[in-house]
């Protein structure tokens, strides 16, 4: 048992949400929906109102800090291998098919989309012929691309036998679908390309190629990457500067229209795969072209010309937000074009006042032009995994390590606080301070249904999104850990896992033995075939006091945010860091308080009751309310002039899998002093993360 006592005094980090007044919205799913979605497209034929005439101007690259390794080289150990395995074979991750079966019956990447008004057979929803469904005819498209993106990471990382012969399945099956001129994707002929409105034409490319890119890395099945050029080529024949823009269209779109932007992920990956310098410049043509069509005012905030309107907070759809930041900034970094580099300095300006205490960005869909609301504003799963991708995409470009700081705390916070215990149910869409989950829309004091505010294992009667982009969570997460440096390799995230890869022709095995973030340790067990001179980085997160290493030899620098160790390595060796954390109190709005020790968030964990609403046909998978039966949370608050904290964890060494078990917690005096238990966000059901401040 380790006991950590400290006595805070006035001393506490100041977290400021100030900005000008904004408009209020209600934003979400049911009533609300339908409004947002019936203005979607407002001011479509605007003409832009800042000019964009420098995307002509000569391009000047900028040298990323880091290079992603190829997927595959980082493999889970640990909790990690632990969490990751339960998914895949007794989670929903790896039943979805069978869980939503009718995304898979209908699977559009073979039977083809022939006309617009089909049924989408995306799910359980009731349809009322609002002129938006036509958007719900690339759904499917979208969840399989995910939820296949997702389950062939996970098979393969954990190198579970049945479901990689079932990731060969998909890969071979969707590879059988591939027309002769190399086209694949949802439309029939008569449909591709030729869009006059909502389609989700490459975004459910970018989806697909994505996984098979993945699946190609880990494999080295050279079939895949020929494919995937193959389709990129049709793509970007009929879509470029000489021919149609996919994002010039005369009809109302909605999502997947700018959703698409994210091909932009797939050239990324297949520049870095390839060296042709062809795919980046399709990636900022994408960009360009986005900026340049005002298309669909509730999906597309990061266009150039809402950036420029510095003054004005996000107001469109969360998820399409935190996704395009990624495109900004690589188009930034292909281009060096100074408007860029302010689009993207104010983007990050936006962005801050959306995150929870938690490290999520909210949206609940929407942002409507507010700031982050533990009560009351919603953070979207995949809304969550978005943001984190875009942390990844800056911590590598920039070498930025706060980056690395905010995609930490957003996975072991809000990200692992989503998915229940077992991995069988997953919360769309999930407040800070979550009270009750029972179909109620917290944004409207719990008196609006909204169907995303409950556990499910496929939440099919809202969307199935949030479950796939769950599915790819831990796979991504595990191959953002390491990057490759120019003159050796850094450790971006932490966490229990080993890394197998080379660094100049070296064969290099590194092995983080840890229980992080439950534990201030980490062990890297160190292993070059032939010794070999490189560096070895070590980020210093930005919350703690003390960052020790313990090495024998080599040469010390401090870079960015990274402990730089230069030396010839060898076999069987050793670098032990040890991180001094403490426990910070941090003030939310001037009238409430938090409280955060490493990367973990605490919570007040309220008890409650369980009501299941629905069965599926596979045993143990429940769509479910969770309902609080005490309201003791409602009493909690605390005093800043005096506090007095004490830390409890007896989490053991190695690899013993240490969440959802009572080892650790945060045990503080409140303004009454009585004794108030806290424990890691990550733990929790229904919870209260913020506390009112008495003065």
């Amino acid at each position: 048992m380790k006991n950590l006592k400290c006595i805070l005094l006035a001393g506490i980090v100041l977290l400021s949400n100030c900005f000008l007044g904004v408009a209020q919205d209600d934003g979400a799913q049911g009533k609300e929906f339908e409004k947002r979605m019936a203005t979607a497209s407002e001011g479509k034929n605007a003409v832009n109102r800042y000019d964009i005439s420098f995307f002509n101007n000569p391009k000047t690259k900028l040298d990323p800090r880091f290079e992603l390794l190829p997927f595959g080289d980082v493999r889970p150990k640990g909790w990690l291998y632990d969490i990751m395995k339960e998914d895949i074979t007794s989670g929903f991750v790896g039943h979805l098919d069978k869980l939503a079966p009718i995304i898979l019956k209908n699977n559009v990447f073979k039977k083809r989309r022939k006309s617009l008004t089909e049924d989408p057979g995306a799910g359980t929803q009731e349809l009322t012929g609002a002129a938006w469904e036509i958007s719900m005819l690339w759904w499917p498209g979208e969840t399989l691309g995910n939820w296949w993106d997702g389950y062939v990471r996970t098979a393969y990382l954990v190198e579970d036998k049945e479901a990689m012969m079932r990731s060969d399945e998909i890969v071979d099956d969707l590879l059988s679908t591939q027309d002769k001129d190399g086209y694949i994707g949802i439309y029939s002929p008569k449909l591709r390309y030729k869009h006059k409105g909502s389609n989700g034409e490459i975004w459910s490319q970018a989806g697909v190629f994505r996984m098979l890119l993945a699946y190609y890395q880990i494999t080295k099945k050279e079939k895949v990457l020929d494919a995937v050029e193959k389709a990129m080529a049709v793509t970007m024949k009929y879509y470029n500067e000489g021919a149609k823009s996919p994002f010039d269209l005369s009809e109302e779109c909605f999502g997947g229209v700018s959703h698409g932007l994210m091909l932009t992920d797939a050239c990324e990956t297949l520049y870095r795969l390839t060296g042709k310098q062809e795919y980046q410049d399709y990636a900022v043509y994408l960009y360009k072209e986005y900026c340049a069509k005002p298309l669909n005012r509730s999906m597309n905030n990061v266009r150039y010309e809402y950036l420029m309107d510095k003054d004005i907070l996000f107001e469109s759809h969360s998820v399409h937000t935190f996704e395009h930041l990624r495109t900004l900034i690589n188009s930034y970094y292909e281009t060096g074009y100074p408007e860029l580099k302010d689009a993207y300095e104010t983007a990050l300006n936006k962005l801050s006042y959306t995150i929870l205490p938690s490290g999520a960005g909210f949206g609940n869909e929407w942002q409507n032009r507010e700031k982050a609301k533990p009560d009351s504003t919603g953070a979207e799963f995949c809304g969550m995994f978005e943001l984190r991708g875009f942390y990844a995409s800056a911590a590598q470009k920039t070498g930025d390590a706060t980056f690395a700081d905010k995609a930490e705390k957003l996975t072991f916070n809000a990200m692992q606080g989503a998915r229940n215990y077992n991995g069988t149910g997953l919360v769309y869409c999930k407040t800070d301070n979550c009270y009750r989950l029972d179909r109620k829309a917290p944004q409207h004091g719990f008196h609006e249904e909204d169907p995303r505010y409950k556990y499910s294992p496929t939440h099919d009667d809202a969307a199935v999104c949030c479950n796939p982009s769950y599915s790819k969570s831990w796979g991504y997460y595990v191959g953002d850990m390491w990057m490759k440096a120019h003159d050796g390799i850094a450790a971006v995230l932490y966490g229990p896992s080993i890394l197998n890869t080379q660094v100049n022709g070296n064969k290099v095995s590194i092995e983080q033995v840890t229980n992080y973030p439950m534990s201030d340790k980490i062990e890297f067990k160190v292993s070059v075939k032939n010794d070999a001179k490189f560096a070895l980085y070590f980020r210093k997160p930005g919350w703690v006091k003390q960052m020790t290493l313990d090495v024998e030899g080599g040469a010390f620098a401090f870079e960015n945010g990274y402990y730089k160790v230069t030396k010839k390595w060898a076999e069987n060796e050793t670098v032990t860091i040890t991180f001094e954390n403490e426990i910070k109190p941090v003030l939310w709005e001037n009238r409430e308080v938090y409280f955060q020790r490493g990367p973990i968030v605490y919570a007040y964990s309220i008890k409650h009751k369980e009501e299941i609403v629905r069965d599926y046909d596979i045993p143990n998978f429940h769509d479910y309310f969770c309902l609080p039966t005490d309201e003791s949370y409602k009493n909690i608050s605390f005093s800043m002039n005096w506090l007095d904290v004490n830390f409890e964890s007896n989490v053991k060494g190695g690899y013993e899998n240490p969440w959802y078990k009572d080892n650790m917690i945060l045990k503080v005096k409140d303004s009454k002093g009585q004794e108030v238990k806290l424990i890691p966000v990550g733990n929790t059901v229904l919870r209260r993360v913020t506390f009112p401040v008495k003065k």
